[in-house]
């Protein structure tokens, strides 16, 4: 299966996730809205009764856990990625050190270069 085959079925599931928590947070403004947003419902004409407390709460930790399972997801995901592109961190930042001192030993060797030509070009006298 593709990524993108992937993204699909997650975002199509996403999508019927958030209806569903459409139509029960409109049923909790108004109990008979449901029966016309679901073309399921056997009966339009039949009277649902408020959500209670206790479905409310029911509803509320469903939610709840999965804004917490989108985090843990989302926190395993970054901690994968960086363990993903560390070793290339740690090769960049070698490359890096390895280019300074590389450059720090060129910049010594000119000094050097040019401190034995100063030496040279003046004449001893005694």
């Amino acid at each position: 299966m593709s990524m993108s085959s992937k993204a699909a079925d997650i975002l199509l599931e996403a999508g019927s996730s958030f209806k569903r928590i459409a139509e029960l947070t409109m049923e909790l403004v108004d109990p008979n809205l449901s029966n016309r947003l679901s073309s399921s419902s056997s009966s339009s004409t039949v009277q649902k009764t408020p959500i209670d407390s206790t479905e409310l709460k029911r509803l509320r930790d469903a939610i709840s856990r999965f804004s917490s399972d989108l985090d843990a997801v989302s926190q395993r995901i970054h901690t994968n990625r960086e363990a993903a592109t560390a070793p290339q961190e740690v090769e960049r930042l070698m490359s890096l050190n390895l280019t300074e001192n590389n450059n720090e030993q060129q910049i010594q060797n000119e000094e050097t270069s040019i401190s034995n030509d100063n030496q040279t070009a003046v004449p001893m006298t005694v």
